[in-house]
């Protein structure tokens, strides 16, 4: 017999696919149902997207050469489409888009899924006069409270502020004004938010759906798209890009002319400074010195200086005089000549008029009254109260004498000093006219270049050709729902070929009957199908004699004639590789059937080390069994059990023992089979596991065919190796097996009819049942 390797098929078991399909066949269908499910709610919950795009033309004429002008235009860049792309699609020209078009705030439509842009298109419009950049890209939640009131609310779980419409509030580290828009409402249906976009989102947003391709190099064609969710958006900012873009080249194109117009701007700007401030010099020098002739100032300052000497020579002469009478005053010296008198003030002139014959009079007195006398006291205190006024008068006098002094020197200073400044003036004043004279040459100058240069850049325009202006698109690009739905069913079923080949790799099961046969070399005996329900009398026959189970156990009891033709008596051992493959089924339906054709049948339970949960009759005395005819304890007459099948006999297992393996290799087992081939024409025998225990392989050494069974999606193909190896050790030729449980092809198996079945059910719930 060939080893099992050497038998093993490389070729695909399409049996085993087929079983496996069946099986499986609930999540088969549910994996395609989910993955056509996916696709349909992806078209259903993703926003169709628009494009939105114009075709331009590109060709630059220089025109400057018209106005009889040197061209000083350069020259066009070799590659003049790939600069324009890169002009347009550039940061730079997009944050000049950025300023241009109103995209800072978007007004949103939130859903439960979806949200929705309300491009002019929304109830109310904010204008903001104070937002911390930390607000930036999170959106305000707005809800109407009344005509006149709102609730506003700062991202997510952020503060909750009330506000009226057209009217300043704040709200975190955001000062706003909420205005409503003429000719729309609040929708009761609707949630509404917006949201102040930073610059670094709008650039992201620009760059990530703007589009410049190029059309036709030669013709200088060029396309510009923009994909938007809102195709009033999109047509909107390619319009906008395509203005801009006029202004944008034709200044970089320029940029030259534009930078020399630039710094002779700045220089005349320097000029215009400095002219302005020699201007203020000879306005000042002239308002300051009253001329504009230093000739003449020289002449006028030495009349001056000549003026104050002579006051200066008049005032010391008179402060002498006060001096001298001050002094004369103090001795009681009072006589002034008529020059004196002259300069002295009328009241000191009084004073001293009064203070004289007063003190005569004093010395009147003096010669007649002591000094001492009341009289002479009078006289004194009145000539003392005269003689400190006249002193005080003289004093003040002198001061304001003296302080004029002081006065015409600091103006003699002054103008000596003037004096000895003016050849310098007016050297100064010279050079400062010199210059202004030359600047002026050079700002005419400057002006006239700068007039060239601005001809020039006025002369050399772009020929900016719209050949298409972005329309409003009204099919939208995205999602392509065909194209969605497509990979929506192929994914259902390249993920369903995935499974069958995952579940076909990892399946080790026994699926059909040409496995058992193909990689075994042992005969077939027959197939018996799965059981819909389990028999309630516990024998199958019995309960569904007509069914398709039933049919195939006389295919097994018709196929057993087959073997070991020469032998009356047949002993037939049941074996499996382990528990729960059918074998104690198959062993009690097949003796049942072999019963119904007039046969006398034994079923013997080898089984010693477990005993059956499931009696097939009520008159088992488990105290009796083939345990117990083993130990001479009982014979076997004493053991046979009834059975519901007339000539169908059951020896029980009996009680457990614990050397059953030592049991069966005694001589009693085989007295024991001896003693029933004469009453019965099968014995057969119910063994334990071979591939668990060694009691069945004794069993199978007493029989005269062995029928080895096997399980459908339960036996692993491992157990085929076993039965290999239990051939080949113990050298059995009287071995056949059977596939049991195997799943009918289809409704109807055998004959759609023909065999007594179950109601049949729909098709959806016998689906559901089969998952």
């Amino acid at each position: 017999m060939e080893d099992l390797n050497t038998n093993t098929s490389e070729s695909i078991d399409f049996g085993k696919l087929r079983t496996i399909v069946r099986s499986n066949l609930f999540w088969l269908v549910l994996i395609f149902i989910s993955a056509n499910a996916v696709s349909i709610l992806y078209v259903r919950y993703t926003k169709d997207v628009y494009q939105s795009e114009s075709e331009i033309k590109l060709d630059f004429k220089q025109d400057a050469s018209e106005l009889g002008i040197r061209e000083m235009v350069p020259d066009k860049n070799l590659d003049l489409i790939s600069g324009e792309i890169e002009t347009i699609e550039s940061k730079l020209f997009l944050n000049t888009v950025i300023d241009s078009l109103d995209l800072h705030i978007s007004y949103l439509s939130v859903g439960n899924f979806l949200n929705e842009e309300l491009y002019k298109s929304s109830p109310f419009s904010v204008t903001f006069t104070r937002l911390s950049p930390s607000l930036h890209n999170i959106p305000f939640s707005i809800e109407e409270k009344n005509s006149d009131t709102f609730e506003l609310r700062l991202g997510a779980d952020g503060p909750v502020a009330t506000g009226s419409f057209g009217r300043l509030m704040t709200i975190g580290d955001a000062e706003l004004i909420v205005n409503r828009t003429t000719g729309r409402a609040f929708q009761n249906y609707n949630n509404y938010s917006f949201v102040y976009n930073s610059r670094e989102a709008l650039l992201d947003y620009l760059i990530n759906n703007l589009s410049v391709e190029p059309l036709n190099f030669n013709a200088k064609t060029i396309r510009v798209s923009f994909v938007d969710k809102n195709p009033m958006k999109a047509r909107d900012l390619v319009n906008g890009i395509d203005s801009l873009y006029l202004q944008y080249s034709n200044e970089q194109k320029n940029l030259a002319n534009k930078q020399k117009i630039d710094w002779l701007n700045n220089e005349l700007s320097q000029i215009e400074t400095e002219m302005a401030g020699y201007e203020d010099y000879f306005e000042n020098f002239t308002l300051k010195n009253k001329t504009s002739d230093l000739k003449d100032d020289l002449k006028k300052t030495i009349s001056q200086i000549n003026r104050i000497d002579s006051q200066r020579f008049e005032l010391s002469k008179r402060i002498a005089e006060i001096n001298e009478l001050l002094n004369n005053v103090a001795v009681g010296d009072f006589y002034l000549n008529n020059v004196q008198r002259k300069a002295i003030p009328e009241t000191v002139n009084k004073n001293l008029e009064k203070l004289q014959p007063l003190i005569l009079e004093m010395d009147r007195i003096k010669l007649s009254y002591s000094e001492t006398t009341l009289a002479y006291r009078q006289k004194e205190i009145e000539i003392k109260t005269i003689r400190d006024a006249l002193f005080k008068e003289l004093t003040n006098l002198k001061n304001e004498w003296l302080q004029r002094l002081q006065d015409l020197n600091n103006a003699k200073s002054r103008l000596e000093n003037a004096f000895a400044n003016m050849p310098d003036k007016n050297t100064q004043f010279n050079k400062k006219q010199r210059f202004y004279k030359l600047n002026e040459e050079i700002y005419l100058t400057l002006m006239q270049h700068k007039s060239e240069f601005e001809i020039a850049q006025a002369g050399s325009t772009p020929d900016f050709k719209l050949l298409s202006t972005a329309t409003l698109p009204v099919v939208p690009i995205a999602p392509k729902k065909f194209l969605i739905y497509g990979i929506g069913f192929v994914a259902g079923i390249v993920l369903n070929i995935f499974l069958i080949g995952i579940l076909y790799l990892v399946n080790d099961k026994i699926t059909n009957a040409d496995e058992v046969e193909r990689l075994t070399g042992v005969p077939l005996l027959g197939i018996v199908t799965k059981l819909r329900r389990q028999p309630s009398s516990g024998i199958h026959i019995i309960d569904h004699p007509k069914s398709m189970v039933s049919e195939a156990m006389r295919t097994l009891r018709t196929n057993l004639d087959f073997f070991s033709v020469n032998a009356t008596k047949k002993v037939i051992a049941i074996s499996s590789t382990v528990s729960g493959e059918g074998k104690s089924f198959i062993a009690l339906n097949l003796g049942g059937i072999m019963a119904l054709s007039r046969k006398k049948v034994v079923l013997l339970d080898l089984d010693m080390r477990k005993t059956k949960s499931n009696s097939i009759s009520d008159q088992v005395d488990e105290a009796k069994g083939v345990s117990t005819v083993l130990i001479r304890k009982h014979i076997w007459q004493e053991c046979v059990v009834k059975t519901a099948i007339e000539n169908l006999d059951f020896i029980p297992s009996g009680p457990q023992p614990p050397n059953p393996s030592e049991l069966l290799l005694n001589g009693e087992f085989t007295n024991m089979l001896e003693g029933l081939k004469e009453k019965y024409d099968f014995i057969l025998l119910d063994t334990p596991p071979v591939g668990l225990v060694t009691d069945g392989i004794m069993a199978m050494k007493r029989a005269d065919i062995s029928i080895y069974v096997f399980r459908a999606n339960y036996s692993k193909k491992e157990f085929l190796k076993n039965l290999q190896r239990v051939l080949k050790l113990n050298k059995f030729t009287n071995v056949t097996t059977v596939l049991n449980a195997l799943p009918p092809m289809h409704e109807g198996y055998y004959g759609a009819g023909y065999y007594e079945t179950e109601t049949r059910d729909s098709v959806i719930k016998k689906f559901f049942k089969r998952a």
